[in-house]
């Protein structure tokens, strides 16, 4: 099957933290197709993949609600804190 990103963009993407469901929809097949091209010495675990966009030790939830209150968005938030929305 010829994919609309090559092996070494999916393995890159993957690398670099993208879910397998995202690179899926940018190649517009299942996460399951992606999953079948990246080694699976490199698969992460559901635990792994559950923690690789939690926020930072130094950054805690008081922190976050203090800049929700003050109106801010959740893009402004990530911005601020360096994490993604």
């Amino acid at each position: 099957m010829v994919l609309a990103l090559s092996d070494e963009e999916i393995l890159a993407r993957y690398r670099a933290g993208q879910s397998a469901t995202a690179i899926g929809r940018a190649a517009g097949v299942d996460c399951r197709t992606i999953l079948r091209r990246i080694p699976e010495s490199e698969r992460r675990t559901h635990l792994q993949a559950r923690q690789l966009y939690r926020p930072a030790p130094d950054i805690d939830a008081d922190t976050i609600r203090a800049l929700r209150a003050q109106g801010l968005s959740w893009e402004a938030i990530a911005a601020e804190v360096g994490l993604s929305a």
